[in-house]
C-alpha cells in the first residue's frame, strides 16, 4: 500500500502520520506542494533561509 506524505503546518516537516512527530498536538495535512531534502543544516544556506535546524524532508508550500 503507497503511504501518504503529511507536513506539517507549523514546521512543514514531512511525515506520515496524522499529528506531527516535532510539535505533538499539531495536525498534518495532505495539501502542500514540493519538498527539499535538508541533511546538515548547520552548512546549508536553504535551511538558514527557512529556519530549518534539524535534517530531514520538509514541504515548500503548506496550504493553511
Amino acid at each position: 500500500m503507497k503511504q501518504e506524505y503529511r507536513a506539517c503546518k507549523k514546521c512543514k516537516i514531512l511525515t506520515t502520520e496524522k499529528t506531527c512527530p516535532v510539535h505533538a498536538n499539531e495536525k498534518t495535512t495532505t495539501e502542500w506542494y514540493g519538498f527539499i531534502i535538508i541533511i546538515d543544516p548547520a552548512r546549508s544556506e536553504i535551511a538558514k533561509r527557512a529556519n530549518i535546524v534539524e535534517p530531514g524532508a520538509y514541504a515548500i508550500r503548506v496550504r493553511q
